[in-house]
């Protein structure tokens, strides 16, 4: 009998190790797939709505913490919100509604969010229906998502004249910061459009405009006056790219 339990025990062990790894991988897929699955419903309802809706901006009366969600690399959490909306030309009203809002490192997991009291955000609804609403975006944040499409379409432009085009050192005339970057990477990272005087190694300087994207460890590297390098396209001298 002894014998028989041993024998036994050889295989529960290992049965209980796949048991758990099974599991685990298990609950981590359908978390992953879980937030892809939303972020893609998210989007094409977005999408749906914006089609036939309104999009306005609105104050936050009140609003009450949910679950959580960062398996996307941005943390989520689902909220509740109670919002005054003021749409451009119609009456203020006021309605309560559910979606995923990005959140701080640090947060409360349950009961009443104060810190979201009086924030300006902006907001797509049915007029038909106003129960019908989706959250957009911060008003913090609006320059970045109108903004934000022309610059990444530049950036591909960009990628093509880092290859093809000429190189050349350029003097920084101005610098400008776009505000092109979300709220959540501010710290870290601005997109800059600077004004140059592009010197090519053969023909006459000229004067251009590029933007880039720049950590901010290195914005010292990028001041008026300083000397970089840069490729152009020699077609159209208006398309100057950073290298």
């Amino acid at each position: 009998m002894e014998f028989l339990l041993n024998f036994a025990g050889c295989f529960t062990t290992p049965l209980v190790v796949v048991i758990i790894v099974t599991t685990g991988g298990w609950i981590f897929y359908s978390k992953t797939a879980g937030a892809k699955k939303h972020r893609q419903k998210k989007q094409a309802g977005l999408k749906d709505l914006r089609n036939r809706g309104i999009t306005a901006p609105a104050t936050v009366i009140s609003a009450k913490n949910g679950i959580v969600n960062s398996s996307s690399g941005e943390r989520l959490m689902y909220m509740t919100l109670e919002v005054e909306v003021q749409p451009d030309g119609r009456s203020k009203f006021v309605n309560t509604f559910k979606d995923w809002l990005p959140v701080g490192r640090n947060f409360v997991s349950w009961g009443d969010r104060p810190e979201e009291v009086g924030k300006k955000i902006w907001v797509t609804y049915n007029p038909n229906d106003v129960t019908e609403m989706l959250f957009e975006h911060h008003d913090k944040d609006r320059k970045y998502y109108l903004g934000y499409p022309a610059f990444a379409k530049l950036e591909k432009q960009n990628i093509v004249i880092r290859r093809t085009g000429e190189e050349a050192i350029a003097t920084i005339l101005e610098v400008e910061d776009l505000e092109l970057v979300h709220s959540y990477h501010k710290e870290m990272k601005s997109v800059l459009r600077l004004k140059l005087e592009v010197t090519p190694k053969a023909g006459e300087p000229f004067q251009a405009e590029a933007q880039n994207t720049f950590m901010n460890a290195g914005l010292h590297k990028y001041t008026v006056g300083k000397k970089i390098t840069v490729k152009f396209n020699p077609q159209d001298k208006t398309q100057v790219a950073l290298i």
